[in-house]
């Protein structure tokens, strides 16, 4: 039996937890002191929770993800993010300021799509005349842009040979021909500039998709070399019993579609852990594979990553635990006291 912390997934409370072997399953169970008990499964593979839950990530953690935009140009269905069309437009010393004690460390851009803010490459310039490190997190859209993708070589998101994006792709079902046709062309657009983006990240909602992914894998080998393939661990607002791929159940499926390459776990570049495990390939490309931990389910110890996010609250919390604290927010709780209208606690 393990013992760690969670969160009550009513009130979002910082709860303590145990995970434990239940009918060839891996359970956790906890108790709130106000919404009592619950359980969730965490994984079906007890033995992917006994190769990986010892390693963990803490204190590799390097980056800060910031929501810059709120508006979006896609309507993925799967996505955690709330948004609007109004956007969010935050000044950059709004960033400078919350976050000055983390000077040095990278900002990744994100939203909605933060590519569609108005000042975008002003917001970059500024982050830069800062002293920061700066990238986004883009669905490619905008890339496909000729004078757009012009102004990206022109900013500082151009750092060598690298374009400091991460490329959000999907399966092409998930969305219509004409987003499949700019994404295309956006890739057409580093390769033509000789370039590489930071990594490429695709989302699955099903096994099946790897396939895609292989194909795309083999005719992209030269744009980036990470590959970031998650699965939609039960979407944020839904925690009932949907079609769960656990992590355990990616990994099994990547062995197989890139056998050839000997995908292999590796800790060059992240430490492997529970909901995140990182490979290295015969090419020299790395891999992750990841689940979405949801309040129901998540492991506090386990879910610190190499990065850390800007939650709503104004405060960094480590990927899954920001969306998770956020989505309390959003849901008018936080650390177990209901919010006003407003945001403030209620006393």
């Amino acid at each position: 039996m393990i013992k760690t912390l969670s969160l009550c997934p009513t009130c979002y409370r910082k709860v303590e937890a145990e995970i434990s072997f239940q009918n060839g399953m891996v359970v956790m169970t906890k108790e709130c002191p106000i919404h009592g008990p619950s359980s969730a499964i965490v994984e079906k593979d007890i033995q992917h929770v006994s190769n990986f839950y010892h390693i963990g990530t803490l204190g590799q953690n390097n980056s800060i993800i910031i929501h810059t935009h709120d508006g979006c140009n896609m309507t993925c269905p799967w996505c955690y993010y709330p948004t609007n069309s109004e956007g969010n437009h935050k000044p950059f010393s709004y960033y400078n300021e919350v976050l000055k004690m983390y000077r040095g460390f990278n900002l990744l851009m994100s939203g909605g799509e933060p590519t569609l803010r108005p000042d975008f490459f002003e917001f970059t310039e500024e982050g830069a005349a800062n002293g920061w490190m700066m990238s986004a997190i883009t669905n490619m859209i905008t890339i496909a842009d000729d004078d757009f993708y012009g102004k990206v070589l022109d900013s500082p998101l151009h750092y060598g040979d690298m374009v400091m994006l991460a490329l959000s792709m999907q399966h092409p079902k998930n969305y219509s021909a004409d987003i499949h046709k700019k994404k295309v062309k956006a890739l057409e657009q580093l390769e033509l500039s000789g370039k590489q983006a930071q990594c490429v990240m695709f989302s699955v909602q099903t096994l099946d998709e790897l396939d895609f992914i292989r194909d795309f894998y083999d005719a992209t080998k030269n744009l980036y070399p990470m590959l970031r393939v998650r699965t939609m661990f039960g979407n944020w607002q839904d925690k009932g019993n949907c079609n769960k791929i656990f992590l355990s159940d990616l990994h099994k499926a990547f062995l197989e579609k890139f056998s050839d390459l000997n995908p292999v776990i590796s800790e060059d570049v992240e430490k492997s852990n529970m909901y995140c495990l990182y490979l290295t390939m015969d090419d020299g490309r790395h891999v992750s594979l990841s689940s979405a931990p949801t309040v129901d389910n998540l492991d506090y110890h386990q879910a610190s990553r190499p990065v850390y996010m800007l939650a709503e609250d104004g405060k960094c919390y480590p990927v899954p635990i920001c969306q998770i604290v956020s989505e309390g927010i959003d849901r008018g709780w936080k650390d177990g006291y209901k919010l006003d209208s407003g945001g403030k606690l209620c006393m």
